[in-house]
């Protein structure tokens, strides 16, 4: 939702798991871990966003809720698996029922966030993607922001090539495509605002039978190592893969949101694919997130990874810091996660150090939050048990 309302290879292994779920344990109640459930993004016209990610990458509307009073509408977009089903949703029409599953999902979303009139704005400028800034350089230098901050959404599919030249036959444009620059294989797709739409490589023959998968979000963060101990801390999330680059001093760090059995099935069917691959005489994937550890490549994951891209010496700068999104220019908005007990979640987490834009019962609306990151992103907590019928008005 918008602000418009009041390599060197290591594979490390998965965070702590964050107090509710230890409460569970031993109290014998049933508390789910938080999920990371969306990636906020605001767009000149949902009219023509939203058919955009339809059509080009199989994604699904879920759900949209319209707050007239705040003057913005925000939209759902899921990329389901082939066969799954979720209450009926148009640009038209939605429900309670497609509220309820959006917040008992266990999937990830690109939300669309509409501030009204921007369609039908001759002054409109468009939204900031991300990628230009003062630490940038040649055609991607500009004088504000001061760094950059968040980089791009991605989708995984089984051939770069074909999945490009696809995009491209129905009208995508690119920012780089497979056999341009310095890193082949992988491309950068532009949306209609202009927010970068990586096309990277799944690990090995997954033998999914869709096309392409949400894969990650990419955000620029000022100290590598702090910010995996707040996710993982505070959110539960598994550090699955750090990748450090010496040479030209940054490091990448991936990041999921997986249950202790989620981890488990992952490791079983990663055993059963090598076993299947040695089988068959198959030679082994050259993928380089291939590991030995039991995690999963973040390359092999349906669900999205969060991946955290971080410049050394940047955490020594007391003047640096990335650009949120939130204030001019404006684009990407934050990411968010389900949780069970917002108010409980939200008190930890304040006890804890953590500073929040919005706690459970500031605003009109209840049962969401927005805590800062150490980057100052945006982090929206919304409890499962949220309702915003009568709130919004479309439902």
């Amino acid at each position: 939702m918008d602000d418009a309302r009041p390599a060197k290879m290591q594979n490390v292994g998965a965070g702590a798991a964050p107090a509710p779920a230890e409460d569970a344990a031993l109290s014998g109640a049933t508390v789910q871990m938080p999920r990371f459930q969306q990636t906020m993004l605001r767009v000149k016209d949902p009219k023509v966003s939203v058919p955009f990610y339809e059509r080009n990458f199989e994604m699904k509307l879920v759900h949209w809720m319209k707050f007239s009073n705040w003057g913005f509408t925000v939209y759902f977009l899921e990329r389901q698996r082939e066969g799954q089903i979720s209450p009926p949703c148009s640009m038209e029409q939605t429900s309670v029922e497609c509220e309820h599953y959006l917040h008992s999902m266990e999937g990830t979303t690109v939300e669309l966030t509409h501030n009204h009139g921007t369609e039908a704005d001759p002054n409109f400028k468009g939204y900031w993607n991300g990628n230009t800034g003062k630490d940038a350089s040649g055609d991607l230098f500009a004088e504000t922001p001061a760094a950059r901050g968040f980089g791009h959404i991605a989708f995984n599919v089984d051939d770069v090539d074909d999945a490009c030249a696809k995009l491209e036959k129905s009208g995508v444009s690119f920012q780089k495509k497979p056999n341009e620059g310095r890193m082949k294989g992988l491309a950068f797709a532009l949306d209609p605002d202009g927010y970068w739409i990586e096309i990277c490589s799944r690990t090995g023959k997954l033998g999914w039978p869709e096309h392409q998968n949400l894969s990650q979000t990419m955000l620029r963060v000022k100290d590598g190592p702090r910010s995996v101990e707040f996710y993982t801390k505070h959110l539960g999330m598994t550090l699955l893969r750090r990748s450090d680059f010496e040479k030209w001093k940054f490091s990448l760090f991936f990041l999921a949101s997986l249950s202790p059995e989620e981890l488990r099935l992952a490791a079983d069917e990663r055993a059963r694919r090598r076993t299947s691959q040695k089988s068959r005489a198959d030679p082994p994937s050259s993928s380089s997130s291939e590991s030995d550890d039991g995690l999963p490549s973040p390359s092999e994951l349906w669900n999205p990874v969060l991946e955290l891209t971080w410049n050394h010496g940047t955490e020594h700068d007391a003047d640096f810091r990335v650009h949120d999104g939130n204030s001019e220019p404006r684009g990407f908005g934050h990411i968010g996660f389900l949780v069970d007990d917002i108010e409980g979640t939200c008190a930890r987490m304040e006890a804890d150090g953590v500073q929040f834009k919005k706690r459970p019962a500031d605003g009109n609306m209840r049962g969401i939050a927005f805590a800062y990151d150490p980057n100052g992103y945006w982090v929206e907590l919304i409890d499962r048990k949220a309702s915003f019928a009568g709130v919004c008005d479309n439902y």
